[in-house]
């Protein structure tokens, strides 16, 4: 017979005795359809050990309906057993009982940050929100990246979080998380005030938990319930009309959080994290001495004209003494090795001696990721010291220095005397060519790692953020911005009125250079670090989904694609009608800007992410392994190739005879061309 249904509105009493094992011991909480109580697990005789069960009502017009949802929800509560991560509940079992259904989860002692928010005097301080948003994105993006299907959440809310008496918070209440399935629609569910507009229309993803924490964060830096306010109306209400110690920094990063569409948030709870970290280290850098695996490069490497630069945290801290930005007076000097160049030995494998090869090195503080270029007889070029050097480039001696805040990644560009390049400290600088001095900076909201393209009196370029910028070169106003849907890492590249850039969102977009107009948007396989190059209406860029696209530049219709091994995170170099370009397959390949046709393909290395440089009828690349490469154009063979102490992202500057690259052994080389 089956067994009698006890009705939702029945508590359960203390003493009561579950499964044979579960004595309840006290109501720990009740929401509309479930009632948590504290209990005690009677198969450990010798110790208390207590744990959560969560009872839950299943509601269904007949047994059938009833027992599909049991087994949905069995089928859910054993996918949600296999989650390990600190922050969350352990599950250690689940079952049905008279038409109601269990969860027993570990017991998290501690408060819920809806009572902490009753109970405090004021709005929350900006350090405690930091810290508190990093705690719950990092389990955010852990149920995000969940495989097969990422997990959402969906009732993210103060209630829903537990400050544990160590500081640490806890996500409870998983009862209505869900993996997420795109375009899927369902029953509208979630808390109103913190849920997201899109999860109203029943379609539940994991930027609608970026929303949501959005207002919780909203809630405690405001004590402004948002249930209590008109749904999506936080625009409304700014955070520091109620808090106004929240910075700018920190009031724009929960304005993205809160944005209405999805598509305009934080396309990650990784770049949500990332906004927060660079907030914190203005506020004070932190030491890290951890370095990125070479084996890795590929998969964390920004992007610039030296494509990919890298886009590694610069979190070590910087020296402070005698060392300002903008000064170019510094007590530390930089070790420069001279060597005179001897005639040309040849080892047996086709590289030169270290000192055959080498004029001259410098030795900078940190990685050098991005590339060269050379005005003046002079080489500039940024590392991640926080440096931008001026040198000499025929004998390596430093003309002057420019330090920014966080480390350099970007190529630098030249218009009349002034030098652009942009930071991992959210700033793009104009720099004095001939002295260093500091002419103008301009703040993007998060790091620049996309190098600036000239358009006549203005000066363009991309940002984490997701916009793409337009700045007044002589000042550094804005003129327009335009916004992707993911970070801009991709060099933007100007083609008659317009520019053509990519983003980490997958498309690649071209954009009126006069107004910020998107023309067009075209959507590719996957994320796009690679900056595009045009010739003959047509468009070729490499992308992360293993392909090279060739696209018109009128209508940005896909004309020809090229598959490769492994992602395409270099950028293409175009001449005479062919488009250089590298992969992280470790090949070069040479193919037809008209059609694609593939002329050649050089494998010359494990990886190569470096872009080519063209002189005289000869491509020059570096590599992962360490190498500088020349290769013959006409058919992809190595003419040499010279091996230096590190792996190689920086696409080499050619000038005077001098081949100048960037490594991440912390050095800049000038090596015999």
């Amino acid at each position: 017979m089956e067994p009698t249904r006890r009705p939702a509105t029945t508590l359960l009493s203390q003493g009561t005795v579950l499964e044979d094992r579960y004595e309840i011991l006290r109501i720990c909480g009740r929401g509309g359809m479930s009632t948590v109580y504290v209990a005690r697990d009677l198969r450990f005789h010798h110790v208390e050990r207590l744990c959560a069960i969560k009872e839950m009502f299943v509601s269904a017009p007949d047994d059938r309906t009833r027992t599909l949802r049991i087994a949905n929800f069995e089928q859910e509560a054993a996918m949600l057993a296999t989650l390990s991560h600190q922050a969350i509940p352990k599950i250690f079992d689940f079952f049905a009982d008279g038409g109601l259904v269990y969860l027993v989860l570990e017991f998290i002692e501690g408060e819920n940050l809806e009572s902490v928010i009753e109970n405090a005097s004021g709005p929350f301080d900006e350090a405690t929100l930091t810290n508190w948003a990093l705690q719950i994105l990092e389990v955010l993006a852990y149920l995000h990246d969940h495989q097969p299907e990422p997990i959402v959440f969906r009732d993210l809310k103060p209630s829903n979080i537990i400050l544990r008496p160590d500081g640490k918070l806890s996500l409870i209440d998983f009862g209505i998380a869900r993996t997420f399935q795109p375009l899927q629609k369902g029953t509208m569910i979630g808390t109103e005030g913190y849920a997201p507009p899109e999860q109203y229309r029943g379609i539940a993803e994991p930027r609608g938990d970026l929303y949501a924490l959005g207002a919780t964060l909203h809630h405690l830096a405001s004590k402004a319930d948002p249930r209590s306010e008109t749904p999506f109306t936080f625009d409304q209400r700014p955070v520091q009309e109620s808090n106004p110690a929240i910075s700018d920094d920190f009031a724009e990063i929960l304005s993205r959080s809160l944005a209405y569409s999805a598509p305009d948030r934080f396309p990650t709870a990784h770049a949500m994290i990332q906004a927060l970290r660079q907030l914190q280290h203005q506020e004070g850098p932190r030491p890290d001495d951890h370095q990125p695996p070479a084996s890795h490069l590929d998969l964390n490497s920004g992007n610039s004209e030296a494509e990919p630069n890298g886009s590694r945290q610069f979190d070590r801290e910087q020296e402070t003494t005698h060392r300002h930005p903008g000064t170019t007076m510094f007590e530390k000097v930089e070790t420069t090795h001279r060597v005179e160049p001897e005639h040309d030995i040849p080892l047996p494998d086709g590289t030169l001696p270290v000192r055959e090869r080498i004029v001259w090195s410098i030795h900078t503080g940190d990685e050098v990721r991005g590339s060269a270029i050379i005005a003046n007889r002079r080489a500039f070029i940024g590392s991640y010291d926080g440096n931008v050097y001026a040198i000499n480039h025929s004998d390596g001696s430093i003309a002057w220095r420019f330090q920014c805040q966080r480390g350099v990644a970007s190529r630098p560009v030249i218009l009349q005397d002034a030098l652009f390049i942009g930071s991992e400290d959210q700033k793009m600088y104009a720099i004095k060519v001939s002295s260093g001095r500091l002419n103008w900076s301009f703040r993007a909201a998060m790091a620049i790692r996309s190098s600036g393209a000239v358009y006549g009196d203005r000066l363009i370029f991309g940002s984490d953020d997701g916009y793409c910028y337009c700045v007044n070169a002589a000042d550094g106003q804005l003129q327009w911005r335009q916004r992707t849907w993911g970070p801009v890492r991709s060099s933007p590249s100007v083609f008659q009125d317009s520019i053509v850039v990519g983003s980490d969102d997958g498309a690649l977009y071209r954009i009126a250079a006069d107004d910020g107009r998107v023309v067009w948007r075209s959507q590719l396989g996957d994320r796009i670090l690679s900056s595009p190059a045009v010739e003959g209406g047509v468009i070729v860029v490499g992308n992360a989904d293993c392909s090279i696209y060739g696209l018109s530049f009128e209508t940005g219709k896909v004309l020809w694609k090229v598959r490769t091994q492994r992602p395409v995170l270099a950028s293409p170099r175009v001449l005479g009608g062919v488009a250089y370009i590298g992969s992280s397959d470790g090949a070069v390949y040479a193919v037809a800007v008209e059609d694609g046709t593939e002329i050649w393909r050089s494998q010359i290395a494990n990886q190569v992410t470096s872009s080519v440089s063209i002189y005289s009828g000869y491509g020059y690349v570096g590599t992962i392994d360490g190498d500088v490469q020349c290769l013959n154009l006409r058919d992809g063979n190595t003419v040499w190739r010279y091996r230096i102490g590190g792996p190689i992202t920086s696409t080499p500057a050619i000038g005077d005879g001098i081949v100048i690259v960037g490594s991440l052994d912390r050095q800049i080389y000038g090596l015999r061309l």
